[in-house]
C-alpha cells in the first residue's frame, strides 16, 4: 500500500489544527493497493471449502457445554435421526 498524494494544500503534520482541517486532509488521501500478487476473493462457503480457507474459532470462543448433551438427546421428545451431534 502506498500513499501517493496527501493534503497537497495542507502542511503535513500528524494531528490537525481542528476537525475541519482533519476532514479536508482526509478527503485529499489517495491510496493504492498493489493487486499483483493477490488471489481471486472468496465469497461463497463453496468456494472456502473448495480452497479449504477456514477461519479458526480461538478456544476462548468456543461454546460452553453445559449439561449432558446425550441425556437431553435420548430424553427429547422430537428427534432427527439423520442428524450427528459432535
Amino acid at each position: 500500500m502506498t500513499i501517493t498524494s496527501i493534503a497537497k494544500s495542507l502542511p503535513l503534520p500528524q494531528i490537525a489544527e481542528t476537525q475541519r482541517y482533519a476532514d479536508m486532509a482526509a478527503k485529499q488521501v489517495i491510496i493504492e493497493y498493489d493487486t499483483e500478487d493477490l488471489s481471486p476473493p472468496i465469497i461463497t462457503v463453496e468456494q472456502a471449502v473448495e480452497k479449504s480457507s477456514y477461519f479458526d474459532v480461538p478456544p476462548e470462543l468456543y461454546p460452553k457445554e453445559v449439561g449432558d448433551v446425550s441425556k437431553g438427546m435420548a430424553e427429547a421428545d422430537h428427534k432427527i435421526p439423520s442428524t450427528e451431534v459432535f
